[in-house]
């Protein structure tokens, strides 16, 4: 019973963290997609204090993290993302964003079966 209990607890965390994560995700993306116009070519500059600032600054740091863990001899000035990756990055926000939120659906029809 206890083991039950402890499963329950833990997916309902691991539930939460994804319906956050998701959540914020999809707003920077919308924020990010409010930005630019339709069919513009320019790189969108997220407002400062806005959730899209924050997941574009908190991505970055995990990518630099992650590269120089892969690549150590590489300078941190150098890890920068390409422009088009830059660009699209609304685009990427909301796919991420909605997987995320797909995978606590996935978790909830879980529950519901078990139980």
């Amino acid at each position: 019973m206890d083991a039950v209990l402890t499963l329950v607890v833990l997916g309902s965390l691991a539930l939460v963290v994804l319906l956050w994560l998701g959540v914020r995700l999809l707003l920077a993306g919308r924020q990010l997609d409010e930005i630019t116009p339709e069919g513009s070519t320019r790189i969108p500059v997220a407002p400062s204090g806005s959730v899209a600032a924050k997941v574009d600054r908190g991505l970055q740091r995990t990518r630099a993290a992650v590269e120089t863990l892969v690549m150590p001899e590489v300078e941190h000035s150098e890890l920068r993302p390409s422009v088009g990756a830059y660009r699209h990055r609304a685009q990427t926000y909301v796919v991420l964003g909605t997987g995320l939120l797909g995978l606590a659906a996935c978790l909830v029809v879980g529950f519901l079966l078990v139980l």
